[in-house]
């Protein structure tokens, strides 16, 4: 139950920022600060589009595409 927990905590809802050679850069906010990750879209569960809301792993890969938020 545990590591559900920890699991879920590690996932971070950010915006697709841009694509580009298989590499997706997500914008994410944590207080008043806006930060990027870059994951790898061969990793990711989705293929998503640019200013598409993910859920994602920090510099790793994409969880989940959001259809609307």
């Amino acid at each position: 139950m545990y590591l559900k927990h920890i699991i879920a905590c590690a996932l971070i809802l950010g915006m697709v920022d841009q694509i580009s050679d298989g590499i997706a850069t997500v914008e994410y906010e944590v207080g008043d600060s806006i930060y990027h990750s870059q994951v790898s879209l061969d990793l990711s569960a989705c293929q998503p589009t640019e200013g598409q809301w993910v859920y994602f792993y920090k510099d790793y890969k994409i969880v989940t595409c959001v259809e609307k938020l």
